[in-house]
């Protein structure tokens, strides 16, 4: 509770005279969410009203960057959470071939969260410019789109190589490229890790789905 500030948004360090962060509570929420993990209820729910505050337009502490961005990402974190709906598809602003692909990843995790009447012409849709961003060389798995990450949602290109596996992992039309992505974003790794500690995160919970969907028998 203490990393909690007035509005419900996650603060770095516990410290009153600090304003919480958008990003960071926009990421605990999705991650501990993909990961089977809980919060607290009462501060779970505090987080998500700052969350609908983000996606209405009224919170924005951290005034840098494109604020759909913003958006989507408190959209998707909503959106795991169980907590968005379909009306909100309509505040985001922004379209998928217009995303990074972190964020265009953040997207499709949530189409496959909400019942929207067109959910899933948006979602082929944004499966679709996912799939023309992908790159490999040998077998790493790049993006055609990379150095575009936005650093301040903690967005990197190798987290942005793993979300858009986990967006697509057992999903139709992607059976045969789930073991092909997961080698190719194994392969990203230096020295036994990816480049940041978010995206270390995000690739265990990414191994752990793969080896649900994939045993090794």
């Amino acid at each position: 509770p203490v990393y909690l500030d007035s509005n419900g948004l996650l603060r770095y360090f516990p410290s009153d005279r600090l304003n919480g962060s958008e990003a960071l509570t926009a990421y605990v929420l999705s991650i501990t969410a993909e990961a089977g993990l809980t919060i607290p209820e009462d501060q779970r729910q505090k987080m998500l009203a700052a969350m609908k505050a983000v996606l209405d337009g009224k919170l924005r502490n951290e005034d840098y960057g494109d604020p759909r961005l913003q958006k989507v990402a408190a959209f998707a974190a909503l959106a795991r959470q169980g907590a968005a709906t379909p009306a909100m598809l309509g505040q985001l602003g922004l379209a998928a071939k217009d995303m990074p692909t972190a964020t265009l990843a953040d997207y499709i995790a949530a189409l496959s969260h909400i019942q929207a009447g067109n959910g899933a012409q948006l979602r082929a849709q944004a499966e679709g410019v996912l799939r023309q961003r992908l790159v490999y060389e040998g077998t790493r798995i790049d993006l055609s789109d990379k150095g575009s990450s936005p650093w301040w949602l903690m967005s990197s290109d190798d987290e942005a190589t793993i979300k858009a596996l986990l967006g697509v992992l057992g999903r139709p039309g992607w059976g045969d490229d789930g073991p092909k992505m997961m080698v190719g974003v194994a392969s990203r790794q230096q020295r036994g890790h990816w480049d940041t500690t978010t995206a270390n995160a995000w690739g265990v919970v990414a191994a752990q789905r793969f080896n649900s969907l994939y045993p090794a028998e």
